[in-house]
């Protein structure tokens, strides 16, 4: 592998998996949206003095919503509580210090189209899932606590994760320069229809927990992203760069055949399994040159071959299979 880290020359651009299969489909006449509750907005005007005024009439107009967020994902303690109206106080001025409220305005208006974002891969997800409904999406602000929170019917969104690469307070608060480059508008329908996929396809107790099956797990996962945005740069899908895009096309084949010299397909160890299929800032055995979790992207190369290969599996069928290792069986992957 003497040149394995020499970087592809020229861009490559993919519409389909290695050319293994095509993602577009003819949607046709087919409508869908992804409803956008813009709960954020009522909040960025309530002091700490103003809460409990504010309460009643917050549970009115969202419901559960609202206990939901402030206990839920703000963690803030019962409103009977003495120390409630401290906690979110500090709350509010841990927002003003870093002026979140006033830059999520500015980014995400009221007027902001950010049901727009999620259209292509709501119609998507009709066309596959036609019986299923896809759950509403609540924006909120949370200090920079996760990305999104998922519950039943419903995924909250931070919208101050979503403000840039180079958003200063991003690099203020120590975030490492590989997730600020996944912090883009663009990247909310991504993380939107992965966190979905992984909700309703969690991994089955039928599938042991190896580098080989999480390397399918996962590459299933970007299958299911692909044909939800098939226009949707590659780079976009997978969080890296598009350097590392061209790294992982490119050296597909010597990762696989590294992964199979070594001998640890079936190797159990949590922390190897991470190194090879995590997220990060490159894949350690290869480098800090390389694509992250590049192991998940020969699982991707799995899934793709499996499903060239058996062109009656649909993709509902792909995501209800229980035996990850199944599908490495049927596929004759060859990168």
């Amino acid at each position: 592998m003497r040149n394995f880290f020499k970087l592809l020359a020229v861009a490559i651009v993919l519409q389909s998996c290695g050319g293994r299969a095509n993602f577009e489909v003819e949607l046709g006449d087919i409508d869908a949206d992804v409803k956008v509750v813009r709960f954020d907005r009522d909040f960025d005007t309530i002091s700490p003095q103003g809460i409990y005024s504010a309460l009643p009439v917050l549970t009115q107009k969202y419901g559960d919503f609202v206990n939901l967020y402030l206990e839920g994902i703000l963690e803030l303690p019962a409103p009977e509580t003495a120390d409630y109206m401290i906690k979110y106080g500090d709350f509010v001025n841990y927002c003003k210090v870093y002026k979140i409220y006033h830059d999520v305005d500015t980014a995400f208006p009221a007027d902001a189209d950010i049901a727009g974002l999620f259209k292509d891969g709501a119609r998507h997800h009709k066309y596959y899932f036609p019986k299923d409904t896809l759950p509403t999406i609540f924006t909120v602000v949370t200090g920079f606590q996760e990305s999104l929170f998922p519950s039943e019917g419903l995924l909250a969104i931070s919208l101050e994760k979503y403000l840039g690469a180079d958003y200063p307070s991003y690099e203020q608060l120590g975030i490492e320069k590989y997730k600020r480059r996944r912090m883009e508008k663009a990247m909310m329908p991504v993380d939107y229809f992965r966190t979905l996929a992984m909700l309703n396809y969690p991994k089955s107790d039928a599938s042991a927990e190896n580098l080989l099956n999480e390397m399918i797990y996962q590459g299933r996962i970007q299958y299911f992203l692909k044909s939800m945005m098939p226009s949707a740069p590659d780079s976009l899908l997978w969080g890296y760069s598009n350097y590392q895009y061209q790294w992982a096309v490119e050296y597909e084949e010597n990762v696989w055949n590294y992964l199979i010299d070594k001998k640890i397909l079936f190797e159990i160890n949590p922390l190897l399994i991470r190194n090879f299929t995590g997220e990060g800032p490159f894949t350690n055995a290869f480098g800090n040159q390389s694509a992250p979790g590049v192991a998940s992207f020969c699982g991707f190369g799995i899934v793709c071959s499996f499903m060239a290969n058996n062109p009656n599996i649909t993709l509902p069928q792909l995501m209800e299979i229980q035996d990850l290792q199944s599908i490495y069986n049927r596929a004759r992957y060859n990168p």
